[in-house]
């Protein structure tokens, strides 16, 4: 579980401490991987993150940013129990091309062909399965389901391509 200390103050509310604040206040390392996390899972999903990974712990793992292949991501990244990312929002990428919405993430993935910033994801072997918290294998995805969505869905109308190779930041448990 994360601790307390690493809630943003005012979590959530219209005066949430400001990232920048927040990263100072909490003398976070400079490592890119670990900069990312705190800034996608621990800043902006606090309590999501607590409320589904109870018997997480920041010490126990690693942390690097890697590249993957779109093809890498279909066959080893999962969502809970989902089969397939790109069914979560991969068509509202669709919808969103037709009427150019101004979503962000949307809007950057169609410039850049590639996520504005990496999704997170969890070698997940040391995770069990408790009740309804049942865990994506080999790797879950912690955050980012639109992002990711978005890359196999591009990658399915050949927008990129398969071997196309994107950011990650991968959480990988540490040795015993």
């Amino acid at each position: 579980m994360l601790p307390i200390e690493y809630k943003a103050q005012n979590y959530h509310e219209w005066n949430q401490e400001r990232w920048d604040e927040y990263f100072l206040r909490l003398g976070l390392p400079d490592d890119e991987a670990k900069r990312q996390f705190f800034r996608h899972v621990v800043y902006d999903h606090f309590e999501h993150h607590n409320n589904h990974y109870p018997d997480f712990e920041i010490e126990d793992y690693e942390y690097s940013l890697i590249q993957l292949s779109v093809s890498e991501v279909r066959e080893k990244v999962r969502f809970f129990p989902s089969p397939d990312l790109s069914e979560m929002w991969g068509l509202q990428y669709d919808d969103f091309e037709k009427r150019d919405y101004p979503y962000p993430i949307y809007q950057e993935m169609s410039k850049n062909k590639t996520p504005p910033f990496p999704p997170i994801i969890l070698d997940s072997s040391n995770l069990k399965v408790n009740g309804w918290r049942v865990y994506g294998r080999p790797n879950h995805l912690i955050e980012g389901t639109h992002r990711t969505s978005y890359l196999l869905r591009m990658a399915e109308r050949n927008v990129i391509g398969w071997e196309s190779k994107h950011d990650f930041v991968l959480l990988t448990p540490k040795s015993t």
